[in-house]
């Protein structure tokens, strides 16, 4: 699974995270999630969040998670940022909100783009949440991402452990199964839920497991019509 699939789904099925990510946002703040084209050599954005409701003060959110190291990253968010906001005519405030997994990955220089970093660009390293021991589900769910492939399972469970409604429950479920499916692409599905230890929930009731269960079904389609 790419890495932009998988935070779009993250941050599709929980929404809130925006909020607890960038200091100064409404807790109850909603965001809808696009990945816009840029009409100018076809670029895309990974995602933007555009505020749900009325309030004007609410901002436009730039979002882009990058796992590898990028010296052109930097340049090319910026380029983007902007030409997002000549070409939609944008009249709101924005904000930034990068998601890097570690402080030593180069991204490319700062200098010029450092007024818009301090001010308007929220930099989340995700190497941070490893140390912490109270974090919300939410963030819990993005340290998975980072944590060693050791020390990932057991955290996985811990986190499905936790309390909530049914629905809360499944969409966590979704959730975590995605990020281990994209941390141990060699696993199948089975060993997945085995490493997991799910026994008390229907896993086929998920929509992870409907997406690659349809995936599968089209793929065997495809061999079947060769």
């Amino acid at each position: 699974m790419k890495t932009d699939k998988l935070f779009y789904r993250i941050f599709l099925l929980e929404p809130n995270l925006v909020a607890e990510l960038i200091p100064g946002l409404p807790p109850d703040c909603r965001f809808d999630y696009v990945a816009p084209v840029l009409k100018e050599r076809e670029r895309r954005l990974d995602g933007v969040l555009l505020p749900l409701g009325d309030d004007p003060s609410l901002p436009l959110v730039f979002l882009e998670a990058q796992m590898q190291g990028d010296p052109g990253f930097y340049r090319r968010f910026f380029a983007q940022v902007f030409l997002y906001l000549e070409q939609y005519q944008v009249i709101r405030p924005w904000r930034g909100l990068l998601l890097f997994p570690r402080r030593t990955l180069n991204f490319g220089e700062e200098d010029p783009y450092q007024g818009v970093l301090a001010t308007q660009v929220e930099r989340f390293y995700l190497e941070d949440l490893i140390p912490l021991q109270e974090l919300t589900p939410n963030l819990a769910l993005l340290r998975l991402l980072v944590l060693s492939d050791e020390e990932a399972p057991e955290n996985a469970r811990r986190l499905l452990a936790q309390g909530g409604t049914e629905r809360e429950f499944e969409r966590r479920l979704d959730l975590v199964e995605s990020i281990m499916v994209s941390r141990f692409p060699n696993l199948s599905l089975e060993a997945i839920r085995e490493m997991l230890d799910i026994t008390q929930v229907r896993v086929q009731d998920t929509q992870f497991y409907k997406d690659v269960f349809e995936k599968g079904q089209e793929q065997g389609l495809e061999q079947g019509r060769v």
